[in-house]
């Protein structure tokens, strides 16, 4: 297995299977897009998006502005890693009904390794379309890019530029206590839910449905 493959670390209870991965991706598209950067590492945040329906499209298409200085590397073809993080949560070793162990986060997240091919001319167009036909889609919404007058759209274009990301590795991360009992993870989940954290419902559904026993040495 290569180096690329391995990275990043998941110990195998918190694993995603490449389906739960890209249901989180689609569900928080939301980007951290990083390159190595002439002497230090570069980071931009923008949505990335599937670039087709199908379950497996192995394209994601985005944009940045093109006064960011990481559009330069984003211009020419090279490697990219985009990070996707869903909700997160703190969990006090008070929350555990059974045990008292250490404090922990519990969080889900998406790792993408692929290469960039950017996008110029005429399809830039068809791409930015793209993205905010998946935005509007989101939030049930129909606003087109077409109901700017063409001479707007034609002074904006070139502020921003565009780019795919051709996919060759996805790891998702689910850390949801599975090496902990069903009392101790509905223990945690009723902590949440009495709690102020942001983004905890989603956590706490995935808290109380039910997981086989994972042992905590793997």
């Amino acid at each position: 297995m290569s180096q690329v493959q391995k990275r990043p670390y998941v110990p195998r209870p918190y694993a995603a299977s490449e389906d739960e991965a890209r249901l989180m991706i689609r569900a928080y598209p939301f980007a951290t897009v990083i390159t190595r950067g002439q002497d230090t590492p570069e980071a931009t945040q923008t949505p990335l998006f599937f670039e087709t329906e199908d379950p497996g499209c192995r394209t994601l298409i985005g944009h940045i502005a093109r006064a960011n200085p990481q559009a330069a590397e984003l211009m020419a073809p090279g490697p990219v890693l985009a990070v996707f993080n869903g909700p997160s949560a703190y969990v006090s070793p008070a929350w555990y009904a059974e045990d008292e162990d250490v404090p922990t986060w519990i969080y889900r997240s998406v790792h993408l390794r692929g290469e960039i091919e950017p996008v110029e001319g005429p399809g830039m167009r068809t791409l930015m379309e793209r993205i905010i036909a998946s935005s509007e889609h989101r939030i049930g919404g129909a606003w087109r890019l077409s109901r700017i007058p063409e001479p707007d759209i034609a002074r904006m274009m070139p502020r921003i530029i565009g780019f795919r990301i051709h996919l060759s590795a996805l790891k998702g991360i689910s850390k949801l206590e599975q090496t902990r009992s069903q009392t101790n993870r509905s223990s945690v989940a009723a902590a949440l839910e009495a709690g102020e954290e942001i983004g905890k419902d989603l956590l706490i559904d995935l808290l109380r449905r039910p997981r086989s026993p994972v042992s905590k040495g793997h």
